[in-house]
């Protein structure tokens, strides 16, 4: 009778009741016995093999398996009938469910970082008691959460730099004295969440790094050359202790570094797709700052094109996105001593061609019969282009010979003028240096599986995976830190030509009444507009088929809602949007709400004076114009159109 009234008790799902799915898998029922490693889910190395989850995510995850079965069911029926008009709403319903899906099944193996923290203030209590030091260990951010696979890989190197903190950071309470700091030292660990990522800070209060010291370590261990240290910035300098063999320590101790160097920890944190970044001054204290991602199975990335062959980059390691016409070659790439860059905000970048850094034969089309001919230039910079030593000390005579001779001039015509000339630029971010990856077209971006490379493949170092495209090619996922050391990047930073164009910004920022950057697009196929940059929010590439019409409202689908659109000509007297079939939408956020200016290309940004004429061409929707790259263009007002097109919102 009493195990009747128990199966009558009625079930409450508010209730935080959780499921060891191990054991509910392989239909094992609890016997009171103490199991086996095998069976508590513990593999031979120590780590979980099992996970806890919540019942009403498994309930989710059957609710949205069950919708998928009839999205399933309505498509074969379409498809069978034909309706061309349901089987796309019966896609996009199935793409709406694919998400929720993906995003349920995400979170079935997330798991607290405190699982990795937990260990540190024993680790940070007995090193501090063997080296006789007074540490003060503070922790925050333990329920932020992250990938199992990458929780169990983070431990060790973590482990690491938590010990070197306390071993070469933290100084003894003698010295603290002399130097007047507290005696008891501190080291501060926290997780939080930033720009869809994980931020892991280690912070101590020690004697810090000097960047010229490891610099003159470096040079003296032979692993960077005189001139490569002349160039480097302060920031560089800091980050050769990741350089492979780099050693502050005059012998090896059982306390931290027990012989393996930074390197190690870095190498770590890149095969997660992580990054590390560490700034010190000396005497204050250094700070260890590592982006992780949220998971491993599903990354967004940006798609891009060499030849012929599609390649996907980590928008981790992405920066921007840049192209540049043909005619602004030779005043955007310059050459600094035997290096090409590209002159980007005041910074000078150095450029990689794809192609070569992969040891592709570049190719190009010739404008004039359209046939693919090998490309046989050897810079990328037009032989008009600036030139720069790297520092005002005169080289020797066989150096500048090599490093700085003039490019040979051909008879030919320049192929610069052609528009295929332009140069796509991938601006990629590789721990301490930033630099330009040369593509041949940039294609969209794109959330992708990743899939391990084969064993004959794992070699290549600038792989780190592959995925499957849409239509069923497979694309390489690249490296850009192992593309740069198989390019032999430097940095330029340091060099006189870097510092006199950082001067020359800070002297136009200075001297300029109120400069403003604008995103320069096209309407028409011969009208040139700007928007002030900081008004807008995203840019789309989208189809002129994916415009819905509805009375005399243009749409279109946009994050789970539609999204009003918008033309310049809906409101000024200037030409119809161009008739093309690939468009821009240009988003704006009002409040609560958005809407989509459309818009065609190319677009550009350029920073522009304050002044512009506010009468000639002043008209409802349109601002006043300014000259930008020796056109006229219309400076948009969208706050005018929005308020004059939906008054409501306001």
């Amino acid at each position: 009778m009493m195990s009747d009234q128990k199966f009558q008790e009625p079930f409450d799902p508010a209730r935080e009741e959780l499921i060891d799915t191990s054991a509910v898998f392989s239909g094992e029922e609890s016997t009171g016995e103490k199991p086996t490693d095998e069976e508590s889910g513990v593999d031979s190395a120590g780590r979980q093999t099992s996970i806890r989850v919540h019942v009403s995510l498994l309930d989710s995850l059957m609710t949205l398996a069950g919708e998928l079965v009839l999205s399933r069911n309505q498509l074969l029926q379409t498809i069978s009938s034909g309706g061309l008009k349901s089987a796309e709403a019966v896609g996009q319903r199935i793409d709406l469910i694919t998400s929720e899906l993906q995003e349920a099944i995400m979170l079935t193996r997330m798991q607290p970082i405190g699982n990795v923290f937990g260990k540190f203030p024993r680790i940070v209590r007995d090193l501090a008691a063997q080296l006789g030091k007074q540490i003060d260990l503070s922790i925050f951010g333990k329920e932020v959460e992250l990938d199992k696979t990458i929780i169990e890989a983070i431990g060790d190197p973590l482990t690491h730099l938590v010990r070197n903190a306390v071993d070469h950071g933290i100084e003894p309470p003698e010295l603290r004295r002399q130097r007047e700091k507290p005696e008891v030292g501190s080291v501060v660990l926290r997780a939080f969440h930033e720009a869809g990522q994980v931020v892991i800070e280690i912070e101590d209060d020690g004697a810090g790094l000097d960047s010229e010291q490891l610099a003159s370590l470096a040079l003296r261990q032979g692993l960077v050359t005189a001139e490569q240290v002349q160039s480097m910035s302060d920031k560089e300098k800091m980050n050769l202790i990741f350089l492979p063999g780099f050693s502050s320590a005059d012998t090896v101790t059982d306390v931290s570094g027990r012989g393996v160097g930074m390197d190690v920890v870095k190498s770590n944190f890149d095969k997660l797709g992580g990054q590390i970044d560490i700034t010190s001054e000396t005497g204050k204290g250094t700070a260890i700052s590592i982006k992780l991602p949220l998971t491993l199975a599903i990354i967004p990335c940006q798609v891009i094109l060499t030849e012929g062959e599609r390649y996907a980059i980590p928008q981790v390691n992405l920066e921007e996105l840049l192209r540049i016409p043909a005619h602004l070659v030779k005043e955007r790439i310059e050459i600094v001593g035997s290096a090409e860059v590209v002159r980007l905000r005041g910074k000078l970048l150095p450029l990689v061609r794809l192609a070569d850094a992969l040891g592709v034969e570049r190719t190009y089309t010739d404008p004039d019969d359209g046939s693919v001919k090998i490309d046989r230039r050897r810079r990328i910079a037009d032989r008009r282009s600036k030139q720069s030593p790297l520092t005002t000390a005169p080289a020797a005579p066989e150096q500048d010979a090599d490093q700085h001779a003039p490019p040979v001039r051909r008879e030919s015509p320049d192929r610069r003028i052609a528009t295929d000339s332009a140069l796509n630029i991938v601006v990629v971010s590789a721990g301490p240096i930033t630099y330009g990856l040369i593509v041949d077209r940039l294609e969209d971006s794109e959330e992708i599986v990743i899939k391990p490379l084969g064993r004959h493949l794992q070699q290549c170092q600038g792989y780190a995976g592959a995925t499957i495209m849409g239509d069923g090619r497979i694309a390489l996922i690249l490296d850009v830190a192992n593309l740069a050391t198989m390019a032999h990047l430097s940095s330029v930073d340091g060099s006189d030509r870097a510092t006199e164009v950082q001067q020359e910004t800070e002297s136009q920022i200075a001297t300029a009444e109120d400069s403003r950057s604008v995103l320069i697009f096209r309407n028409s196929e011969t009208e040139q507009f700007g928007i002030p940059l900081d008004q807008v929010e995203r840019i789309e590439k989208i189809k002129r088929n994916d415009i819905e019409y509805l009375g005399a409202k243009r749409v279109m689908q946009y994050r789970d809602g539609s999204l009003h659109l918008i033309c310049v000509d809906d409101i000024a007297q200037v030409q119809p949007l161009a008739e093309r079939d690939d468009l821009l939408v240009i988003v704006f956020s009002f409040g609560t709400h958005s809407i989509g200016l459309l818009a065609c290309g190319p677009i550009d940004t350029r920073d522009i004076a304050a002044r512009a004429d506010e009468e000639t061409l002043r008209q409802p929707g349109i601002a006043g114009s300014t000259i930008i790259g020796g056109q006229t263009t219309l400076l948009v007002d969208i706050n005018e159109m929005v308020g004059q097109l939906y008054p409501e919102w306001f």
